[in-house]
């Protein structure tokens, strides 16, 4: 039972309480728990929207500065040519780095010009 709790506070970050609430309302079955964790927070989010650019890593940091000032932003999210997360954070998180950014801009021109990125980006509705 606590594997099915774990999985599901790892998979949708909700309390152990939650997780055993849904557990037990499913009959501890974890596909039914995790199609009606979704539903719950698809139906809590706020109307807005979320897209994808593919960019290289020659133009990842010019495309982060250019959506900092674009605003209508949520939060930022970059991941690697695997998928794997590299930043994740709240629009006001990454306000906070823009005093970085010379500094990711010169880090930039040296690691990432061979790799690949996406950058996904959730708007205001």
């Amino acid at each position: 039972m606590l594997e099915k709790m774990d999985l599901l506070r790892n998979r949708f970050h909700v309390s152990y309480a939650k997780a055993r609430e849904v557990l037990e309302a499913t009959g501890w079955n974890t596909v039914e728990a995790t199609l009606r964790l979704e539903a719950e927070l698809q139906s809590a989010k706020k109307p807005g929207f979320t897209e994808e650019l593919k960019v290289t890593g020659s133009d990842l940091i010019e495309t982060l500065k250019r959506l900092l000032h674009e605003g209508n932003i949520n939060r930022i999210i970059v991941r690697d040519g695997r998928g794997v997360e590299l930043i994740n954070l709240p629009i006001n998180g990454l306000i906070a780095i823009t005093a970085f950014v010379p500094m990711l801009t010169a880090l930039g021109a040296v690691i990432t010009v061979a790799m690949d990125y996406t950058v996904v980006v959730e708007r205001k509705g």
